[in-house]
C-alpha cells in the first residue's frame, strides 16, 4: 500500500453561537465536524460523501487553512500543519491546492486567463517572468486549451473550458494533492465525464493524490480507492469503494446506495427511505447521531456512544448493530 500522504486525526471544528442572555449555562456551539480521522495514500483518491450539512465543506476549509481547528491533527507527509506558518505554511499551501464547484464563480471576471492561471505563481515569488510564461503555456497545453485562451476573460468560455481553466491554476504550483469539492456538478452532463477523465489522466500523470467531495455516489464509485461516509460531522463508515458500495454496513450507508440505479438493470434493489430529517448540530441527539432516522435503531442506540467497528468486509463502520464477533473493542471519541 502506497504511503499515506495526508492524515487527518479527531478533527474537531466547534463555531460558538451568540450567548443568550435569557440561559444561563455553557455557551452553545455547532459540531460542524466532531472526531473525523481519515488517511489518503499517495496517488489515491479518497471520496468524502454525505448529505448537504454533514460537515464536509466544513472539512475542507480546515485542510486548506481557512478555518482553524478547535482540536484534532492534520498531517501532511507526515508533518504536522494547523499550527504551522511562515516558510513551513507555504510550502503547506503551495503543495495542497483545491478545484471548486462552480467555475463560473471560482475565476474572476475581470481577470484574463493568464492572470488567473499566474496568479499563484506570483504569490509563491519565485519564478521569473519568463518562467511564468512557459508554465501558464504548458499548463494549457496539460488541460486541452490552445495558448491563445491565456489572453482572453472566463466569460468567453463554456462552463467545462472554464473548469478546465481551473484545474490548470490548481497545477500551477505542482501540488500533491488537489481537493475537488463538487468538480463537475456545476457542468453539463455531457461534458462531466471528459472533466473526469482529465483529472484521471493527470493523476496517473503527475502522481496526484486527491480527496473528493461529491453528492453523486456514481461519480464516487468511478472515481476512488476508498469512501468516508459523513453524518452529522461525523464519518460513520470508511473502507475501499468496492466494499462501501457492495457490501455497506452503516445504516446510513445503506440508505445512500439503494438510491443509486444498479450496474445489473435486472438487479432488485430494495429502497431505504430515511424518515424526518438531520438533527441540529447544536444539539445533536445522545448516543448514536444516526438513531433518530435509523430504520434499524434499538434502545441501546439512544444510549451509549457506538464503538468503532472493522467488519469482516474490510469496511470500518460506528454503529451497535453490527456482530460482536467483527467488532473491535476501540470506543468512538
Amino acid at each position: 500500500m502506497n504511503r499515506k500522504i495526508l492524515e487527518v486525526r479527531d478533527l474537531r471544528k466547534y463555531f460558538p453561537l451568540p450567548a443568550n442572555p435569557l440561559r444561563r449555562g455553557e455557551r452553545p456551539v455547532v459540531r460542524a465536524v466532531d472526531g473525523v480521522s481519515f488517511a489518503i495514500p499517495e496517488g489515491e483518491t479518497l471520496g468524502l460523501i454525505g448529505e448537504s450539512g454533514c460537515g464536509k465543506s466544513t472539512t475542507v476549509k480546515l485542510l486548506l487553512r481557512l478555518e482553524s481547528p478547535t482540536d484534532g491533527q492534520i498531517l501532511f507527509d507526515g508533518k504536522e500543519v494547523q499550527n504551522s506558518h511562515g516558510k513551513d505554511l507555504r510550502t503547506y499551501r503551495s503543495q495542497v491546492q483545491a478545484v471548486f464547484q462552480d467555475p463560473y464563480s471560482s475565476l474572476s471576471p475581470k481577470r484574463t486567463v493568464f492572470q488567473a492561471i499566474a496568479e499563484p505563481l506570483h504569490a509563491a515569488k519565485r519564478f521569473s517572468r519568463e518562467e511564468i510564461i512557459r508554465r501558464v503555456n504548458e499548463l494549457l497545453d496539460i488541460v486541452g486549451l490552445p495558448s491563445t485562451a491565456q489572453s482572453r476573460l472566463p466569460h468567453e468560455f463554456s462552463g467545462g473550458q472554464r473548469q478546465r481553466i481551473a484545474i490548470a491554476r490548481g497545477l500551477a504550483l505542482q501540488p500533491r494533492l488537489l481537493i475537488l469539492d463538487e468538480p463537475v456538478s456545476a457542468l453539463d452532463v455531457s461534458i462531466r465525464a471528459q472533466i473526469l477523465n482529465l483529472l484521471q489522466d493527470l493523476q496517473k500523470q503527475f502522481g496526484l493524490s486527491y480527496l473528493l467531495i461529491s453528492h453523486d455516489l456514481d461519480i464516487v464509485t468511478h472515481m476512488c480507492q476508498s469512501a468516508a461516509v459523513m453524518y452529522l460531522g461525523k464519518i460513520v463508515e470508511i473502507g475501499p469503494m468496492d466494499v462501501i458500495r457492495s457490501s455497506p454496513q452503516h445504516p446510513y450507508t445503506r440508505a445512500l446506495f439503494s438510491s443509486v440505479l444498479p450496474t445489473n438493470l435486472e438487479q432488485e434493489i430494495q429502497r431505504i427511505r430515511l424518515h424526518g430529517s438531520v438533527p441540529s448540530p447544536i444539539n445533536p441527539p445522545s448516543g448514536c447521531s444516526f438513531h433518530t432516522r435509523c430504520p434499524s435503531a434499538q434502545p441501546i442506540c439512544s444510549q451509549q456512544l457506538p464503538p468503532r467497528i472493522t467488519t469482516a468486509h474490510g469496511s470500518t463502520a460506528v454503529c451497535h448493530l453490527l456482530t460482536a464477533d467483527e467488532r473491535t473493542l476501540e470506543a468512538v471519541p
